[in-house]
Formats: structure tokens, sequence, C-alpha cells
């Protein structure tokens, strides 16, 4: 049985491709942490906020309990209204061209690193699974119910492992990595 030639792995790169990656690398950390800033400052990563940002508060009635804190802090946030169905079109729209672009780039740089084939298809499904669970949450959330909102907060787990994975591995096996073969 004839043997796979083994990849020489990013530590073998011109020093020029590997500053190439990690200036790529570098851009995708910051874009994908004003991502999470985004959404953060959308829903505050709290189930209840997540919900009224898509499904609006209009059914929300006035609680004579609040404090006068919680109710000026209320008015400070606005009204919610519940994204149309072109709004969540337009968002998945823009969605699902741009992510599994990002990943796929980020997936082959992965494929040519040394770690091992499992881990990168742990890594790759990871990914596929976030991405898919992104794209789905807000219109579940939106149309079926409340709580496919532990749909979005999965994917948001998934897309910060796998993200990590994608930007981590690579740059350990461009800049620390010693050329070791794997047996």
């Amino acid at each position: 049985m004839k043997e796979k030639p083994m990849s020489r792995g990013m530590w073998s790169l011109p020093i020029s491709n590997k500053i190439f990656f990690t200036f790529f690398l570098a851009i995708i950390t910051v874009a994908i942490g004003v991502g999470f800033w985004v959404a953060y400052d959308k829903t505050g990563f709290s189930p209840a906020k997540t919900v009224r940002y898509y499904c609006g508060d209009e059914g929300e009635e006035f609680d004579p309990n609040q404090s006068q804190e919680e109710y000026m802090e209320s008015l400070k946030e606005g009204i919610y209204f519940p994204k149309s169905y072109r709004e969540l079109l337009g968002v998945t729209h823009a969605h699902i061209f741009s992510i599994p672009i990002v990943v796929f780039i980020l997936s082959r740089m992965l494929a040519m690193t040394q770690l091992r084939d499992w881990l990168k298809i742990v890594v790759y499904s990871g990914s596929l699974a976030g991405i898919i669970m992104n794209l789905c949450a807000p219109w579940l959330i939106r149309y079926t119910s409340h709580h496919f909102v532990i749909l979005l907060t999965i994917s948001n787990i998934l897309f910060i492992l796998t993200f990590g994975a994608y930007i981590f591995f690579p740059l350990y096996d461009m800049w620390f990595y010693r050329g070791q073969i794997k047996k």
C-alpha cells in the first residue's frame, strides 16, 4: 500500500507568506471581535434581549413594580419592533455568502497545518454546524419559538471555538512548530 505524502506544514513556508497569512489572520481576528461586539450591542448576549431584538417588545406590558432606574434604562434602549421577513432575508443573504467564504479560506489554511486529520474534521464540522445554526436561529426565534434562542447561543460558542482554532493552529504551525514529523 502506497503511503500518502506528508504535508510539510506552514512552518516551511517562505517568510513573506508567513507574514501575509499572519496579517490576514490578525484582520480576521479583529473582524470577528467587531462582529461579536455588534451582537453584544444589539442583545447583550442575553436570551431575553435576543428574543426582544428579533421579536420586538410590542406585547410587553408596563410593570408597575419596576424601579425608576429600570424604567429609565428601558426608555434608553427604545422600542423594538419585530424583525420583518425582508430584514431577516437581507441579513441571511449577506451572511450566507460571507461567512462560508471566510470559513473556506480559514479551512484551507488549517488544512496546510500539521494538525491531525481527525482534529481538522472536528473544526470543519463545528464551524459548519455553527453556520447552519447561526443562519437558522433568527428565523426560528422570530417565527417558531423563543426557545430557539439556545441555537444562537450554541452557534456563538461554536464560532468562538472554531474560529479560535482556525486562527491559533496556523499561527502556531507557522511560527512555533519546528517541523517534527508526526507518526
